[in-house]
Parts: structure tokens; C-alpha cells; sequence
């Protein structure tokens, strides 16, 4: 799925949503339709029958409105249809040296099995056509930044990161954009750090200056650093030159035991994330330096999930009716389908909210918290997903105004009296959507949850499904009759 981001078109914004919508049980509110076949007919009853409730009228707004009182009708029992999927394509490419961060690691999930992300990048001179005439090695040394609100999972388990160069006749390629289940074949071991405890939180002094960040310090081998430095001049004067001798760095690493997990590295802070060779030529005493970064080079992420043994298996590519679940980076979405919305008719949708609320599995892992923020996507074409009108309308059209007016994050609730985190997801408009369309096609009616940002988090949640008998995943919808 490429990264959901379209703009929202301006004929086309939201109108201004109130609190829970609802919906009545009569037929008053059907489409009329030719008469279908008696079984046809009797399908139909038995879903309308078991998805649909009413409330009587109630006097919502009569603030707003004085002295009128508005008939406004609830219900949380529409038919949901949800399912696991596996995600098809993740764009984790970083051609504009933007991304926040990259992971790198290994989570060993006793719900969601085995997660990997790779990291493979191009890195460039920092200034063109130095000279290094007759030049030696004295050592090389690739520096990490950490992104501490990037990790997840346990990190004081050891970890063990390596640095390969891609293999001969591979070519990472600065113009084109790669996805999480692309990859490289990789040929020499150039640098490796073994067992080592991540400590993305603590601030050290790096290369002798007053700075100080969080970072990983991995020495590579001479014999690298003296290919650099052998470079043909010609191949120095244009990044393209460079990228096409050196081809590129995989940067890989695994856990010890479980949970594990997923570091993230900040490659396009340019200050901290680089690789630095000192250098001496025959007249020097001293050594010189050069450095080499990874902003201006392309960039991405290599996701590979493993769900065999794991609790989710049995779910996925399955309808799911009792638990649901859900996981970033390459991994899992939800499918919810509303299948008899297009029946409805002459009402307003005045707010639309599909409610899920947290599952606790035995055995799970705390330190694998839940995902902090939940998108709905909906499919445009055969292969792209992109974020539903209501996620858009509440980004604003600068795609920076936050998740506010949407939901989609966990937040703790009284239901009968427990405590449960529940997330709520609006479908206001794009539920409107659904009960004006006259097509009755089941995509037109189909919705999907991502974790947001997809390639950028590794969290995953667990929910009830719709018809559990605890607390059942539900459309709480509030309306009005239009005549």
C-alpha cells in the first residue's frame, strides 16, 4: 500500500459533523427497488432484522435550535463484516531525505510472530573531488543517530547490528522509490557490533565536540575505508559517479530474545548520522578527516513478517467476527465492509463512528504497547489506499492539523461500570458516502484500518470483533430523516 496522503479535493470537503448519528428500523428509510425474489427479499429482512435498532426521537440541539426540536434517531447495531489482511505494498522509499527515521531490528512477537526491518541506503561525499593522493586509512567509523521515540519494544536486550555492502552487480538506484517487501542481495561484511544494550534515551558526547546525542558507533573495515579513498577522481565529481562504484550499505540487526526490538535511525540528521575516515597522506603527520552522510542519497526500509505459530495465523485472510487485529510497518490492516448502507434512505448523517475496543490476550507482551493512532483507508484503483475524506478534513488541507477531529487513538472509558481503551474512528461523511450511493457494490462500501503512520510504526493493537459478546466492534451512528 503506498503511504496514504492525497490531497482532499475542494469541491468535495466535509460538512460539519455533531455527536453520535443514528439510524431507525423501518422501511421507511429503504431505497425502493425493483421486487427482488423471495429469498432475495427475506436475506435482506433477516439483516436488516439483526443489524439495525432505533431509539425514539430525542430533543438533540434544542440548545442550538431555541424553541424547535430536531427528530434525531441512534443506533450501534449496522452489520459490520471485518476481516485480517495481510498489507500489499508499503512505500518505505526516502528519495527527498525527509523520514523521520528508519528501523532497523527485530521484534519476536508471541502474538504477531516475527517482525525484520532492514535498512538499505546510498550515502554520499559531503564535498566533491577531495584529494586523496597517495592517502592511507588510519580508521573508519559509521555513526548512527538514534530516534528514541521511534523505538519499540524491549530495549535492554542485546542486540546485534551489522554493515553489508551490496552485492557486485546490484545498484541501488537514487530515482526510483522501493517498497517494504523489496530487497538486495548483499556480498562483504564491512562492520558488525555485537551484544550490545540500546540506549536511545541517553545523550553522550560525540566526535570531541560540546554536541551531544544519542547514537551507535560501529568501526568498518580498512580495507573499505581504503577503497574510498582509491576511488578514481572522476568517479567523485558527481554523486551519480559515486553511487554507481560503491552500489550501497545494508544495515541489518536481530535480537536475543523476546519481545526484541525495533530501533529507529534518524539517517537524515546530517550532524550524527554519517560515516567518518581519517586519513593520512605521506607528507602529513596527522590525520585528516572526510566525511560521507546519507541526506541526498535514497534510502528504505525492507519489512519481512513471519506470522506461522503465531496466535494471529488462523486469522489472516479470514473473516474475523470474535478478535480483530491490526500492525504497522508491512504488516497487518482490518477490512470492515457495511453492507446494507446503500438500503438506507432519506437521512442525514449527522455523526458516524465505528467503536473498538481493546482485547488483552493471555501471554502478550506490555512492553508491546498499542498503536497510537488508527486511519481509515479506502481503495482507489486496484492496488493504492488512500486516507478516507473525514482523516483528510480533520489533517486540514496542509495535511498537518492533527487526528483531533478524526480519533483514532486509544483512550480509556467507563462501559458498565470497567475500564476499558477504546478507539473511536469517524466515517461521518464518508458513511453519507456509502447511503448515497445507489450502487449497491460492496467496495463502494468498504473501508480499511491502518496503523498510521503505516511505515513508520511497528505498534499493533488487538480488538474485540463485532460480534463478540463482551464488547463487540460497532458503527454508533446518529442521523436525522430528510423528507
Amino acid at each position: 500500500m503506498q503511504e496514504p496522503g492525497v490531497p482532499f479535493p475542494a469541491n468535495k470537503q466535509p460538512q460539519a459533523a455533531f455527536l453520535h448519528p443514528a439510524i431507525p428500523a423501518t422501511s421507511k428509510y429503504m431505497k425502493h427497488t425493483a421486487v427482488p425474489h423471495f429469498s432475495t427479499l427475506l436475506a435482506i429482512f433477516l439483516g436488516l432484522l439483526w443489524g439495525y435498532s432505533c431509539t425514539k426521537p430525542t430533543p438533540f440541539g434544542s440548545v442550538l435550535l431555541e424553541d424547535e426540536i430536531a427528530d434525531f434517531f441512534y443506533s450501534d447495531t449496522l452489520t459490520l463484516r471485518c476481516s485480517v489482511l495481510p498489507e500489499d505494498s508499503v512505500l518505505t522509499s526516502d528519495r527527498s531525505s525527509t523520514a523521520d527515521f528508519h528501523f532497523c531490528g527485530q521484534l519476536n512477537d508471541p502474538v504477531f510472530g516475527r517482525s525484520q526491518s532492514d535498512i538499505f541506503t546510498l550515502f554520499r561525499l559531503k564535498s566533491l573531488s577531495p584529494d586523496f593522493k597517495d592517502a592511507t586509512v588510519d580508521s573508519i567509523v559509521l555513526y548512527l543517530r538514534y530516534d528514541a521515540a521511534g523505538f519499540y519494544g524491549d530495549t535492554t536486550q542485546p542486540q546485534t547490528l551489522r554493515i553489508h555492502r551490496l552485492a557486485p552487480d546490484t545498484l541501488l538506484r537514487w530515482d526510483a522509490d522501493y517498497y517494504a517487501h523489496q530487497s538486495f542481495p548483499v556480498g562483504q561484511q564491512i562492520g558488525e557490533l555485537v551484544s550490545f544494550l540500546p540506549k536511545p534515551s541517553t545523550s553522550a558526547a560525540l566526535f570531541d565536540t560540546a554536541s551531544k546525542a544519542p547514537y551507535l558507533r560501529i568501526p568498518l573495515d580498512h580495507a573499505f575505508g581504503q577503497e574510498l579513498l582509491d576511488i578514481d577522481s572522476a568517479d567523485m565529481t558527481a554523486d551519480t559517479s559515486f553511487w554507481k562504484r560503491l552500489r550501497g550499505l545494508r544495515i541489518s540487526a536481530e535480537s536475543a530474545g523476546s519481545p526484541g526490538a525495533m530501533m529507529a535511525f534518524d539517517l537524515n540528521n546530517a550532524a550524527f548520522s554519517l560515516i567518518r575516515l581519517y586519513y593520512k597522506q605521506p607528507q602529513d603527520t596527522t590525520s585528516s578527516i572526510v566525511e560521507y552522510n546519507f541526506v541526498g542519497g535514497n534510502k528504505f526500509a525492507h519489512f519481512t513478517h513471519d506470522y506461522s505459530a503465531s496466535t494471529v495465523a488462523p486469522y489472516i485472510n479470514q473473516a474475523a467476527d470474535d478478535q480483530l487485529f491490526v500492525q504497522g510497518m508491512g504488516g497487518l490492516r482490518l477490512r470492515v465492509e457495511i453492507p446494507y448502507a446503500h438500503l438506507l434512505e432519506n437521512i442525514a448523517v449527522n455523526k458516524a463512528e465505528l467503536e473498538l475496543t481493546m482485547l488483552s490476550l493471555p501471554g502478550d507482551n506490555p512492553l508491546l504497547t498499542p498503536a497510537g493512532q488508527l486511519v481509515f483507508t479506502e481503495s482507489i484503483g486496484d492496488t493504492t489506499l488512500t486516507l478516507t475524506s473525514d482523516v483528510l478534513y480533520s489533517l486540514g488541507p496542509t495535511l498537518n492539523g492533527g487526528f483531533t477531529g478524526f480519533g483514532g487513538f486509544p483512550e480509556m472509558e467507563s462501559d458498565n461500570g470497567n475500564m476499558v481503551e477504546r478507539y473511536r474512528l469517524t466515517l461521518t461523511r464518508r458513511f453519507q458516502d456509502m447511503v448515497d450511493n445507489q450502487s449497491g457494490n460492496v467496495r463502494d462500501q468498504t473501508l480499511y484500518i491502518n496503523v498510521y503512520p503505516q511505515s513508520r510504526s511497528a505498534q499493533r493493537a488487538i480488538f474485540y470483533g463485532p460480534r463478540n459478546s463482551s464488547y463487540p466492534a460497532k458503527l454508533a451512528l446518529k442521523f436525522t430523516k430528510v423528507q
